[in-house]
């Protein structure tokens, strides 16, 4: 089995070892985009979008090196996570491959905010600055802040609000230039006063 963390900077575990990331910008944008789009895609689809400026020739080929970067960081058991032939690409499913990315969002959909938060350890895929990844980390970093903004609120509905103001806070954090997580803030700070 693998596990792929993307919420943070790009992680691997294979076989329950840690492995490290394949080497280079191209293999790890690869494995970061397999991971966030589950399923089997069309190579033409998978080479346009990580080299949207070049032409499809010259992407195709940066997507076959990419995949040899991904396979020989996977190692072993590259043949069992990694689906492609001449036409699709994709990751296999679990059990074979675990995304935290995948989890987090199911918890987010189950109402489990905190056990989803626990799985973050930073941005999406940090140090890499793709187009198409600061798209997906922008919407990572608002799925966040609706899961901090809720905690924050359970917490202050149950009158912890210390644990209240330490949510919003988070969530302020997490985006400076967000207005409605100031104005929590402030409020909560004025309610424990």
């Amino acid at each position: 089995m693998v596990q792929i963390r993307v919420l943070g900077a790009l992680a691997l575990e294979v076989d329950g070892q840690v492995a490290a990331p394949p080497v280079g910008r191209p293999a790890q944008a690869l494995l970061g985009w397999l991971a966030l789009h589950p399923g089997i895609h069309a190579r033409s689809e998978v080479a346009g979008r990580l080299w949207p400026d070049v032409l499809e020739s010259s992407a195709r080929a940066s997507l076959r090196n990419a995949l040899s970067g991904v396979r020989r960081a996977l190692g072993l058991v590259a043949d069992r996570v990694l689906i492609a032939d001449r036409e699709t690409v994709g990751l296999a499913g679990e059990p074979e491959a675990w995304v935290d990315a995948s989890v987090f969002d199911a918890l987010i959909g189950a109402g489990e905010h905190e056990r989803a938060l626990a799985l973050c350890r930073g941005d999406l895929l940090a140090g890499l600055d793709d187009e198409w990844v600061l798209a997906a980390r922008d919407a990572y970093r608002e799925s966040r802040g609706r899961a901090l903004a809720a905690l924050a609120d359970a917490s202050a509905s149950a009158g912890d609000h210390e644990q209240a103001i330490r949510y919003s806070r988070e969530r302020v954090a997490l985006d400076p230039f967000d207005e409605p997580a100031h104005r929590d803030l402030i409020v909560r700070l004025a309610v424990s006063d």
